[in-house]
Order: C-alpha cells, then structure tokens, then sequence
C-alpha cells in the first residue's frame, strides 16, 4: 500500500503497483497505450507518463503522474488519472474550455435574439397606427368650431 497526501490535505491509500503489471492493464484498455519513465532531476526520482502510439509513428502523452510537484511512486492512482482525463477512452463526450466558451457565447448570443424580437414585438403595433378613444366632447367642439367655419 501506497499512502500520498493531496492538496486538499487527504490521504490516499493506493495499490502499488509494478511496471509490467501496469503496461499489461493500460495495454488491455488501450493496445496504443504504454508507460514511460524518465528521471527527474529536481527530486531524485522517476516521473512516470502515460503515452499514447500515433498513427504518424510518434508519442502522444495522455497523463503525467502527478501533473505537478514531487512525483508520486507508481500506483493504481495513475490508472484512475487516466480514466479521468483520457478523451479516447471515455464514455462522457469530452469538452475543452474553449468549446464550452463558445457555446455560452451561443446561447448568450441566442438569448439575445429572443430578448431583441421580444422588445420589436411589444413597440409593433398590430393593426396600424393605435386607435385612440375618442370623446363625445371632442366631436361637440369640432362641430361647434366647424359651425364657426374653421377647418378642422
């Protein structure tokens, strides 16, 4: 058993887990998966990845174990950071921030619209020019002012 504490002050009990052991579990999700180590030099230990084989030939990293800071030792936990940030491998539909970015702007956008259409549609009068009411008193003074002989 693995223990290592998170930012968050919790600790995790993880399996340890061997290299072989590992690539046989990556390579049972994903045949293009494989695990690479390399040396880092600030902490005097290994920092492992999880890469992926493209089709040009090359190397794709998938994860880093950890992303930041001191590097954990190898853990069943790489295996859970993967499952979180693997796009290819996972069931959820996989969004980056710019594609949510563009489509709050969308609905942003889209309301707009309905509020715009909203607003023309309360100041179009339905029938023409509004027909005021008019009194009997304004129709007396307009004879009266008639008989007088103005134009009205």
């Amino acid at each position: 058993m693995i223990h290592r504490a998170l930012e968050s002050g919790l600790v995790l009990a993880e399996h340890g887990m061997d290299t072989s052991s590992l690539e046989r579990e990556l390579r049972r999700r994903d045949p293009l998966l494989s695990l690479q180590g390399w040396a880092d030099p600030e902490y005097g230990r290994i920092r492992w990845r999880v890469v992926r084989e493209t089709p040009e030939g090359g190397f794709e990293t998938v994860v880093c174990w950890p992303e930041s800071g001191e590097p954990y030792p190898l853990s069943s936990g790489i295996l859970d950071l993967l499952d979180r940030h693997d796009r290819n491998n996972s069931r959820r539909d996989y969004r980056d921030e710019d594609e949510l970015e563009l489509e709050r702007q969308a609905e942003v956008a889209r309301q707009r619209e309905r509020d715009n259409e909203a607003l023309a549609d309360d100041w179009q009068f339905k029938h023409g020019r509004p027909v005021l009411p008019r009194s009997q008193a304004l129709r007396m003074s307009r004879d009266r002012r008639r008989a007088r002989g103005e134009k009205v």
